[in-house]
């Protein structure tokens, strides 16, 4: 079993992590971030997939999405769980993402949401304590899917599984449409600066670089998930002077939340 996630802030790593902690327990699993320089040959090593990745504005993940779409068609008819995390809702990102999988040979028999922490609006918005926490019946789902997992693969289930279309994304077309094309303007307070380079490290998508003894940032490859904000450990990077002063959502954050889900859990 291979569980391949992207997570920006670290919500859907949360996730990913409690699957394999618990899933290692009953089958031999292997969980890796993605990487846009995948050797996908890689994946006919394994029987199952768990695929984990963040929505934004009702689409999965800019780097999820084109982890898929670069993946040729598998010679091997591969099946899998996929699930996803949001703030608010997530539309018809699991249906988009599961038709994409069947043109790859994939086949789905399992799929869920979770409401995770908003990591945009903790910094946008006022604080409320929402934003900052997994949804209350986070753990009872996790726990359904993980039985549904070991049922699966106890049998030899391979019919695909799709929600159905929610017509309410139709309303949010808008919201999507100019969220997509609005791209923040970060900026880095220099005097909090300490030169860790932790923004450069960990930005899969080379949004960071240093150059000339300073930072340079591009926006183009940028999908807003904003894990350069939550996890730059002086709060050099901000959207506004005021977000440095906002509560982050790093490691630790992460952290605590995963352990209080476990806490459930057990």
């Amino acid at each position: 079993m291979k569980i391949l996630y992207h997570s920006g802030a670290g919500s859907t790593k949360a996730i990913a992590e409690i699957f394999n902690y618990k899933l290692s327990s009953l089958f031999v699993c292997d969980i890796e971030q993605i990487d846009l320089e995948y050797e996908y040959s890689n994946l006919l090593l394994y029987d199952f997939l768990i695929f984990g990745f963040p929505t934004y504005h009702c689409e999965a993940s800019r780097s999820m999405a084109e982890f898929l779409n670069q993946m040729p068609e598998l010679s091997e008819s591969k099946r899998a769980f996929v699930f996803t995390t949001c703030g608010l809702f997530s539309g018809n990102t699991l249906r988009e993402f599961i038709n994409a999988c069947n043109d790859k040979n994939i086949v789905v028999c399992g799929y869920n949401t979770y409401k995770a922490p908003a990591t945009d609006g903790a910094l946008l918005l006022p604080p409320i304590k929402f934003m900052f926490e997994y949804g209350k019946n986070v753990p009872r789902k996790i726990l359904n899917d993980l039985n549904s997992i070991n049922n699966i693969l106890k049998g030899n289930e391979r019919y695909s599984k799709c929600p159905r279309f929610k017509l309410y994304t139709i309303l949010n077309f808008p919201n999507k449409y100019f969220g997509k094309r609005y791209k923040h303007k970060f900026k880095i307070i220099e005097n909090r600066c300490v030169r860790c380079d932790t923004c450069v490290k960990e930005c899969m998508r080379k949004c960071w670089k240093r150059a000339d003894g300073g930072l340079t940032f591009d926006m183009h490859s940028c999908e807003s998930c904003l894990k350069c904000i939550h996890h730059c450990p002086s709060s050099a990077i901000v959207l506004t002077k005021n977000t440095a002063k906002k509560k982050k959502m790093n490691s630790s954050f992460y952290e605590q939340q995963k352990n209080k889900i476990f806490q459930e859990i057990e």
